[in-house]
């Protein structure tokens, strides 16, 4: 269920910030994904694969051509967003957006469903609104680090608004895993650039969740371990203590270690490719994000996401690494 981003954000202007004391992270949640046992699986990809294709109605279709691209427009924002500034926040959830458009385009292939992604340049988009709200964030994050940072938290608030109307319209698993993954890396995105404008003295006020949605996600600890099933549990990987394991098409989630290094990923069974670590601790500001696990049966690289709260001088955004 999309909203309408491009006139709510030229009606709003710029995102609305008042000044504040940095928030207190709360305790980090326990590590479901190194639990071990009978329920344990070899991957992400191997739990879509595992999932009976069901015909997607022309609604389904549409969510799944947009938010393939609105993942691409994240990617795309936070590129420019990295060579703009030189944080390792940008940079890091670009290589997470990637990972993300590489899931999203797994539905597209089990559905036979053309990529809309034609032209995979920065800034080349099918949709003309999401072209256009390109260059509209583009531009406004062009203007200062604050500036910057609030889109990025805009992006994910409305992708996370976007990513929550779908699971209530759709009974496909398919895409119900999709969407809850995703939504698990949009909360600690957000998080991510909430903080970090907290770091500056601002508070971002949500644009496209509603208060009590927002709040609850600010509340909540770092959402770590692997990855989670169609219903949004965190599913434990086989043979894991930490580390995650790699999708299919690469990324994989490892966990973090101790003071906001990413942890080693785990190994993906049967494939190639790196995976994704997603190293997002508390404390991590000037830690490296861990290495990557491999991926099974993917090709490309995932990334490590060293974004934790409570870091060093760039808000609190750990120096993720592959």
């Amino acid at each position: 269920m999309r909203i309408d981003r491009v006139s709510k954000w030229i009606v709003a202007g710029a995102v609305t910030a008042v000044m504040l004391a940095a928030p207190v992270p709360g305790e980090a949640q326990r590590r479901a994904a190194a639990q071990l046992g009978p329920r344990c699986v070899g991957g992400l990809g191997a739990l879509f694969d595992g999932i009976e294709p069901v015909p997607l109605s022309a609604a389904e279709e549409q969510e799944a051509l947009y938010l393939r691209e609105e993942e691409k427009l994240a990617r795309d924002v936070y590129l420019g967003l990295a060579e703009r500034w030189q944080l390792p926040i940008f940079a890091n959830i670009a290589r997470s957006e990637q990972n993300h458009m590489d899931l999203v385009l797994l539905v597209l292939e089990v559905y036979a469903i053309p990529d809309p992604v034609a032209d995979d340049s920065v800034g080349a988009f099918t949709d003309a609104a999401l072209a256009n709200l390109y260059l509209e964030l583009s531009a406004r994050g062009d203007l200062s680090l604050v500036d910057a940072l609030s889109v990025g938290a805009t992006i994910e608030d409305m992708d996370l608004a976007d990513l929550l109307g779908l699971l209530e319209m759709t009974d496909n698993e398919h895409l119900e895993l999709v969407a809850q993954n995703l939504a698990k890396g949009s909360r600690n995105h957000l998080r991510a650039f909430v903080r970090a404008l907290a770091a500056q003295g601002v508070a971002y006020v949500p644009q496209y969740l509603d208060q009590e949605t927002f709040d609850a996600v600010l509340a909540a600890d770092w959402e770590r371990g692997g990855f989670v099933d169609a219903d949004g549990n965190v599913v434990p990987a086989c043979g894991a203590a930490v580390g995650g394991f790699g999708m299919r098409r690469g990324p994989g989630f490892g966990g973090p270690g101790a003071g906001g290094s990413g942890g080693n990923g785990g190994n993906g069974d049967g494939g190639t490719g790196n995976g994704n670590c997603d190293g997002t601790g508390p404390h991590g500001g000037q830690n490296n994000g861990g290495n990557g696990g491999n991926g099974g049966g993917g090709t490309g690289n995932g990334d490590c996401d060293g974004t934790g709260p409570n870091g060093g001088g760039d808000g609190g955004n750990g120096q993720g690494g592959d």
